[in-house]
């Protein structure tokens, strides 16, 4: 059984257009808020921190298609709206998140490079 694709390259073309410039663009600003949203993605910062980083992640994981971060990024913002905001299974799930922010970087990186997946 293969894996799914880590982008939906069908749904990144619709939002997009089939626009090659624009796609790159998304994509290069999407790649360098990473930077940004894993420094907050870690279970000693503050819930709201944590929370509010996941789920704007979330959105624009959607809005590329890469669906595995952004089912991530979900059940991890679940974890703070169920009242569970410190220890072990925060810790985890927000592992989680980075795990599958690093396997949608290397792509993304891989897309610019090769161009599969643009317009």
């Amino acid at each position: 059984m293969s894996r799914p694709a880590v982008i939906d390259c069908d749904h990144f073309q619709t939002m997009t257009g089939g626009d090659r410039d624009l796609q790159v663009e998304v994509l290069g600003m999407f790649d360098e808020q990473t930077q940004l949203w894993k420094r907050l993605l870690i279970p000693d910062a503050p819930v709201h921190t944590w929370r509010d980083a996941a789920h704007t992640l979330k959105g624009s994981a959607r809005g590329l298609g890469l669906w595995a971060l952004a089912q991530a990024c979900e059940t991890a913002e679940a974890l703070a709206k169920n009242g569970v905001t410190d220890g072990p299974v925060v810790a985890a799930e927000l592992a989680k998140v980075r795990a599958a922010l690093d396997e949608a970087q290397d792509v993304i990186r891989k897309v610019l490079e090769t161009g599969d997946c643009l317009g």
